[in-house]
């Protein structure tokens, strides 16, 4: 009797057993987890070295038509951006219209309603993220033309998010997915699901936003983001070379993110030379302007030369442009912004 007894204990012990070790982790027990709760990159070997294509996670490729002007408008060269944006616009992309439409906005009270019709020619020809600035609720409605927006455009962003999310287009998957903010466990395990997926097909803005989430949570997480940066930073994505740089009290500088185009990284190079050029070696002398002519050529970015004593030499002015010049012509620049990130800020 006491031997059945003493089964039916143990067999009951095991079984419970069983069912804890079967329960579902809680919201707090996966936030301690940490950033290892990102399974494709606890699961997943990182890379030795950088993936060969330099566009692996580029938002466009060199080939597609919106490549060079949105590349323009990422690094400030308006001035080439915007007569693209605008001829493309005319002939009904509506893509291009969403980029013209913004610049229209925020460029002038006088043009900024003209800013309104694009974004709504390119809601009404397809664009979701066009309708989404028309919500009542976007920070561009509320600070240009508030009166003029409304709550269908709600819908209709909705729509068109979800038509071209059954396209295979991951971008609009995630924005039309994607919790507000993770704060409950169905929220948070859903944006752990869109993490694993996006990274799986090299799309990496909802790795970066979960990122954030973890950042200030200790010393442990810290390594851990920094790891996976380092991951994310092998298939070419700029912004997880300028994360890094934060989490650095060295300010490192990664050749790699200059020449993928990162302007941070390059300004930071630029800037180590500047208050030593009165006393520089002509060839660090040079090195020193090359870089700084192109964040004037490329970046459209005139500030660095301006802290730079420049020769009397022309000649070594010269060198130092063709120096630049033939810089930027090995430049294999990416683009990391979209619709959702106008300025760059991941």
């Amino acid at each position: 009797m006491n031997r059945r007894i003493l089964t039916l204990a143990f067999t009951s012990a095991l079984l419970l057993a069983g069912c804890l070790a079967e329960k579902e982790p809680t919201f707090r027990e996966m936030l301690q987890h940490g950033p290892k709760a990102l399974s494709y990159y606890s699961n997943t070997q990182a890379p030795s070295i950088n993936q060969d294509d330099p566009y692996i996670s580029s938002t466009y490729n060199p080939e597609d038509l919106l490549y060079q002007p949105i590349l323009d408008f990422q690094n400030g060269r308006l001035d080439k951006a915007i007569p693209k944006l605008k001829s493309l616009s005319e002939d009904g992309n509506a893509d291009a219209m969403f980029w013209y439409a913004d610049f229209l906005t925020k460029s002038s009270v006088k043009t900024k309603h003209d800013g309104y019709r694009w974004f709504e020619k390119a809601a009404k020809l397809g664009n979701p993220y066009a309708a989404m600035v028309l919500i009542p609720t976007s920070r561009t409605c509320k600070d240009y033309f508030k009166e003029l927006c409304s709550d269908h455009w709600k819908d209709t962003a909705t729509s068109l998010l979800e038509k071209r999310a059954e396209g295979g287009d991951l971008r609009a998957k995630y924005y039309l997915e994607k919790p507000i903010n993770p704060q409950t466990k169905a929220d948070f395990e859903k944006m752990l699901l869109l993490v694993d997926e996006s990274a799986k097909m090299n799309f990496f803005i909802p790795t970066m936003d979960m990122l954030k989430f973890y950042e200030g949570m200790g010393d442990n997480t810290d390594s851990e983001i920094v790891r996976i940066l380092q991951f994310v930073a092998k298939y070419n994505f700029v912004p997880a070379y300028s994360a890094l740089s934060e989490f650095s009290t060295r300010n490192e500088i990664y050749p790699k993110a200059i020449k993928l185009g990162s302007k941070v990284q390059l300004e930071i190079d630029a800037l180590r030379c500047t208050k030593d050029s009165h006393k520089l070696e002509k060839q660090d002398l040079i090195e020193c302007l090359s870089k700084a002519y192109t964040l004037n050529d490329f970046y459209n970015e005139p500030f660095t030369l301006k802290y730079i004593v420049l020769p009397d030499d022309p000649n070594l002015i010269k060198m130092a442009k063709e120096k630049s010049k033939a810089f930027i012509d090995t430049m294999t620049p990416t683009i990391y912004i979209d619709e959702m990130h106008i300025d760059g800020g991941l």
